[in-house]
């Protein structure tokens, strides 16, 4: 017990400088970890993040309020009132994250109340202390501290408003085009402008065009007015374009940086600034008058606390530091830089501006690295987790916990950088697509989900695999093609090794390869881990039945597996001549007592695996046009997916560093808005 009241006793001491102290911590740890977030897909770095985030508001509301509701701000701690401004602007966040999640950009009612209530309390709290009474240079400090923070937190709010709203006020207003988009696509390399490695104007294009991610993320404008010339620009180059607007976007939606970049944000920076030096400055000054007063032969007394005095400081300078870093990031900020471009194409005198904050931002290589997303796709292969589960103790473990569908689906899922060829597969797929079909075609990219694909060699869709995709729901379909395509994989690996000779078509297969696994275990990733990412109404309970239904073969190993499950397809193919489409009669797919559904959807997968590989197509006998049809297909699947994801979805997932398929909806966006070339 008299442990116990001996830390009472310290807390009551020292506990608000700790809380003061640990709400300027959090500041600086939101500061540097908020910019990871956008390029990071880490579960680890969430919690931090969120964990900063909630305890950032929590703990200064908390200081404040307790603060107003004591008298400890006076005797010996009379310095206290002086940290209730500098509260303020720790309510109003860091300029690169104002929201942690998409839902906080609609509660700035919520906060436009906070600040009020905070406000008042801060108020408060300097009403009744000794500072509004004296004469001293403190008070003057306090006030300009206090000015500082209405202006921060208010621009909190503004952003928080302004990423919550949509351009033209309604998520549903339709677009009336003023002026078209002055770029213009091509399909020839050798009319691409600007050069590949310029990069500062593929960013610039990135700002110009932003109206179609906005549109896509946050409802249609009004009206579209970007004029930027008649440059060309290339279908792979727009891919470069539309992974710098998820950045962009991750700026709108969850950062400040709509505001900063206005006359309002110009202001607040301005005047936080020199507040702050000013508030430091007076603090400083109203130290050195008061030590003379009080002890003119001694320069060390001033009589206040000396801890109280160390915090003051570190209050003063870590917001000034704080500051400045804002106002650089703000200064070399892509922005900035898109903003004066702007300008100078109405005044002449912005180019030089213009030209010098290019040529800083280029010096400065640490801005390059925010600028795209995260670049990684998620991977989740049904054959190794099943085959791996079964063996592992974990997944034991968790079995008998009731937990094995949450642990193996976070265990077996991975990520990897965006294969190049994945990029350069699904430019040329939106892009053939968008100029053969119109958008109301069923064989548009946007409608397809593999039968444009399919179509496209003889025999297949209409005689084979129809069933794949159009009598199946999007979850079923998905499950379909990546066992097949598991069963075609390992089959052409084991063949490539047996092989003791490499040919150039050999060679040139192991890039088909590379995507088509990669793509494959990415729709599943999505379907397991991220089910919201799909159009409704798909759901994972097929996911969740397949893995039972391969935990029936208790094999070890996925080559194993697939073996097996390619024994399976063809023993059921042997039994008719053609497969026969999947109905449900009259039951939701969802509904997880009839099982026997989700039987006939895994007998599917394994009857098209087979298929893929006995099978002598015309014009697509070979491995390589058989692998490149399957990567076609789970390109079409992909555009279809991004294409029908809400727009919550989309821009929720900005938040922990954006996914493929939003640059697939974006990339269809872009091209959908595309000027007739003449």
């Amino acid at each position: 017990m008299q442990g116990v009241a001996v830390v009472t006793n310290e807390w009551k001491q020292w506990g608000l400088q700790a809380l003061v102290l640990l709400s300027f911590t959090l500041q600086a740890v939101l500061l540097v970890l908020a910019e990871f977030r956008r390029r990071i897909d880490s579960g680890v770095l969430r919690l931090f993040v969120w964990s900063a985030y909630m305890l950032a508001d929590a703990t200064a509301i908390y200081v404040l309020g307790h603060m107003s509701v004591t008298s400890s701000t006076s005797g010996q701690h009379e310095l206290m009132a002086f940290w209730a401004p500098f509260l303020l602007p720790h309510l109003g966040g860091q300029d690169n994250i104002t929201a942690y999640a998409v839902e906080d950009n609609h509660l700035w009612l919520l906060h436009l109340q906070t600040l009020a209530v905070q406000v008042a309390s801060a108020g408060y709290v300097l009403i009744v202390s000794p500072i509004i009474g004296s004469r001293s240079l403190l008070w003057p400090a306090t006030g300009v501290m206090f000015v500082v923070g209405v202006l921060k937190y208010g621009e909190r709010v503004w952003a928080l408003r302004c990423a919550g709203s949509s351009p033209s006020g309604s998520n549903y207003r339709s677009m009336d085009r003023r002026t078209a988009s002055g770029f213009r696509l091509s399909s020839s390399p050798s009319q691409q402008n600007p050069r590949p490695q310029d990069r500062e104007a593929f960013l610039l294009i990135a700002h110009r065009l932003l109206d179609a991610p906005m549109d896509l993320l946050k409802g249609p404008s009004t009206f579209l007015d970007v004029q930027y010339g008649t440059s060309l620009i290339h279908g792979e180059d727009l891919y470069k374009v539309a992974e710098m607007q998820l950045s962009l976007m991750h700026d709108v939606l969850y950062t400040k940086a709509e505001v900063t970049h206005s006359w309002y944000g110009l202001c607040v920076r301005v005047v936080s600034l020199l507040g702050t030096a000013a508030s430091l400055l007076l603090f400083h000054l109203h130290l050195v008058v008061r030590r003379h007063r009080q002890h003119p032969s001694k320069d060390d007394d001033d009589g206040y606390n000396r801890v109280d005095v160390a915090i003051s400081y570190v209050l003063l300078l870590g917001a000034i530091v704080l500051e400045i870093t804002s106002a650089l990031r703000a200064i070399f900020s892509s922005w900035t830089f898109a903003f004066l471009d702007q300008r100078a194409q109405e005044r002449n005198v912005w180019h030089l501006l213009t030209s010098a904050v290019g040529s800083l931002r280029r010096l400065v290589h640490a801005a390059d690295w925010w600028r795209y997303w995260s670049g990684s796709m998620g991977q989740h292969n049904l054959l190794q987790m099943c085959a791996r589960s079964s063996v592992s103790k974990s997944s034991k473990m968790a079995r008998w916990m009731g937990m094995e569908d949450p642990w193996n689906t976070m265990m077996y899922s991975s990520l990897i950088p965006v294969p190049p060829c994945i990029k350069q597969l699904l430019v040329q797929q939106v892009l053939k697509s968008s100029e053969a079909a119109s958008e109301s075609s069923p064989d548009h990219i946007h409608n397809s989900r593999g039968r444009a694909a399919l179509k496209s060699r003889p025999g297949l869709y209409d005689e084979v695999m129809a069933w794949s995709i159009d009598t199946v729901e999007l979850e079923d379909s998905i499950l379909i093609w990546h066992i097949a395509t598991d069963i075609y994989l390992y089959w052409f690996r084991k063949q490539e090794k047996q092989a003791k000779e490499a040919t150039s078509g050999q060679l040139a297969e192991v890039v088909e390869v590379e995507a088509v696994e990669a793509l494959s275990n990415y729709m599943l990733f999505l379907l397991a881990a991220r089910p919201y990412m799909l159009p409704p109404p798909a759901s994972r309970n097929v996911y969740v039945h397949a893995c039972y239904y391969l935990a029936l073969f208790n094999t070890s190993t996925p080559e194993d597996l697939a073996s097996l499950l390619r024994c399976s397809g063809n023993k059921l193919n042997s039994g008719s001549s053609k497969i026969e489409a999947v109905h449900d009669t009259g039951v939701s797919s969802g509904n997880a007592g009839h099982s026997s559904h989700y039987k006939k959807i895994f007998d599917r997968g394994t009857q098209l695996g087979a298929k893929l590989i006995d099978d002598k197509f015309e014009d697509s006998g070979t491995t390589t046009h058989i692998l490149e049809l399957i990567a076609q297909v789970w390109v079409e699947i992909l555009c279809y997916v991004g294409y029908r994801c809400s727009a919550y979805s989309h821009a929720k997932q900005l938040s922990s560093g954006g996914e493929l398929i939003t640059v697939a909806a974006l990339l269809m966006e872009h091209i959908r808005r595309r000027t007739p070339m003449p």
